[in-house]
C-alpha cells in the first residue's frame, strides 16, 4: 500500500502506466517528423490519427472542428485570447475582454498583457454560490467585447459555471466564447453543440497525461491566427513539428478520461462525499463549501476554523498526505473563497482535496483519519496559544 496519499490531483495527475508505455516507442524508435514524407515521417501517421481520434471523442467534437495540439493548456489560453486581438480587435476596433475574478492565472494575465497594448480587461463576479452568473458577464460586457473567457469549472473549489447560458448570451452579442475546459473533461457528460463555445482548452497532464501536452479545439467556421510562427505544422495554426510522444501519450489519456467517466461520477464521488463526511464527524467544526452545488465529482473544499492553512497544509505534508491551498495557475484558495463572500479568517482555514479516479476506499479512510487528527491538534495548540 502506498504510504502517501496524493489529493491535489486538480493540479496535475500521475501519467498512467498504459501512457507511458504507449509513448515510449516513440522516444527511442519511432523519432521522425511527419512533415517529411520519408519512411521515418510516415509511419508516424497511423499514431496520430488513433490520437487524434481519441481527442475528437473525449470533446464529442465533429471533425470538421479544427484541434491544435499545445505544449500545454497555459498555451493554449493565451493562444485564444492573442488570436482574439489579431483577428477580431486589430480588424474591428473591439477592445474588451472578459473573465472571472476567479479564474486561473492564464486568463487573467493573458487579458492584462493586452491592457499593455490599449485593451480593456474586466473580471466578472462570482456569487456566494461560487459560480458565475450569465447576469455577471451582462453586467460587465459591452458593445465593444471582443471575448469572454472562463474556466469550466474551478479547479480548487469543483464548481461548474453554467456555461450554456454564458454562451447564449455571448452569441446573442456577437461574443466569441472561449472555455477551459480542463477540469470537466472525464468527469463531466455533455453535448458540445449545447455547450456552445467557439474555442476550448484543455491541460493533458490533468487527465492522467503527459506534461508538455494540451489541446486547443476550434468551432469550424471560427478564425485563428498562430500564437507559434515558422512552419505550416497544424495546417499553419501552430508552427514547430508535433510532440508526437506527447501527443500519443495524450490520445491514450483522452481514451481512458472517456472511459472511465462513469467511474469519476459514481465511485469517485461516493469517496468524495465520504472524505467530507468523515472529517466532518471527526472534526465538527470543519465546513463544507459548495456542497450543494453543481460541482466536479472529485473535488471538496473543507475550512477548519481556528487553523491557518498554510500551517494545516504544511503539517499534512509532514505525514505525506498532499492537498491545495492554490498558488501556481490557480488564484490563492482563500481569494476565491472571499470573492465568493466567505468572511476573511474562514476563507483562509481551507483546503482543496481533489481526488483520482484510481482513489480507493483504505486510501480515503486513511486520509480522514489524518486530516482529522491533525486538524484536533493544531485546533488545540492553538487555544493554548490563545490562552497563554
Amino acid at each position: 500500500m502506498p504510504t502517501s496519499i496524493y489529493l491535489d490531483n486538480s493540479s496535475t495527475t500521475r501519467p498512467s502506466e498504459q501512457c507511458i508505455g504507449k509513448m515510449v516507442p516513440f522516444l527511442s524508435e519511432y523519432w521522425g517528423v511527419p512533415s517529411q514524407p520519408h519512411q521515418m515521417g510516415q509511419r508516424l501517421l497511423p499514431a496520430m490519427e488513433e490520437a487524434y481520434r481519441s481527442i475528437y471523442a473525449l470533446l464529442s467534437a465533429d471533425s470538421k472542428d479544427n484541434l491544435v495540439l499545445t505544449s500545454s493548456g497555459t498555451e493554449a489560453v493565451n493562444h485564444v485570447v492573442q488570436a482574439v486581438y489579431f483577428d477580431v480587435t486589430r480588424t474591428t476596433g473591439k477592445n474588451h475582454f472578459v473573465t472571472a475574478s476567479i479564474d486561473e492565472a492564464p486568463a487573467i494575465l493573458a487579458v492584462a498583457r493586452l491592457e499593455q497594448m490599449g485593451c480593456v480587461g474586466k473580471m466578472a463576479a462570482v456569487t456566494t454560490g461560487g459560480f458565475v452568473t450569465p447576469q455577471a458577464i451582462a453586467d460587465v460586457i459591452t458593445p465593444r467585447t471582443a471575448l469572454v473567457s472562463l474556466s469550466w469549472a474551478n479547479g480548487l473549489t469543483g464548481v461548474i459555471n453554467p456555461v450554456s447560458d454564458i454562451a447564449k448570451l455571448c452569441r446573442e452579442r456577437g461574443i466569441l466564447f472561449h472555455l477551459d475546459a480542463t477540469h470537466v473533461l472525464g468527469k463531466l457528460y455533455f453535448d458540445l453543440a449545447e455547450v456552445g463555445a467557439d474555442f476550448i482548452t484543455f491541460n493533458g497532464d490533468n487527465l492522467h497525461g503527459p506534461k508538455g501536452s494540451g489541446v486547443l479545439w476550434v468551432r469550424d467556421g471560427v478564425r485563428l491566427s498562430p500564437l507559434l510562427l515558422g512552419g505550416a505544422q497544424q495546417a499553419g495554426y501552430r508552427a514547430g513539428d508535433v510532440n508526437i510522444p506527447a501527443m500519443v501519450g495524450l490520445g491514450v489519456a483522452c481514451a481512458e478520461a472517456l472511459e472511465s467517466r462513469d467511474l469519476m461520477c459514481t465511485e469517485v464521488a461516493r469517496l468524495r462525499d465520504k472524505l467530507e463526511a468523515g472529517v466532518k464527524a471527526g472534526f465538527s467544526d470543519a465546513v463544507l463549501f459548495f456542497n450543494d452545488q453543481q460541482r466536479l465529482p472529485n473535488c471538496s473544499t473543507i475550512g477548519f476554523p481556528g487553523i491557518s492553512n498554510e500551517l494545516l497544509l504544511y503539517s499534512l505534508d509532514r505525514q505525506q498526505l498532499y492537498c491545495s491551498m492554490g498558488g501556481g495557475n490557480f488564484p490563492q484558495l482563500g481569494l476565491v473563497l472571499t470573492a465568493s463572500g466567505v468572511k476573511d479568517t474562514l476563507a483562509h482555514s481551507a483546503l482543496s482535496f481533489s481526488l483520482a479516479r484510481t482513489a480507493y476506499e483504505e486510501e480515503i479512510d486513511r486520509a480522514i483519519e489524518i486530516i482529522v487528527s491533525t486538524a484536533l491538534r493544531l485546533r488545540k495548540l492553538s487555544e493554548h496559544i490563545t490562552l497563554t
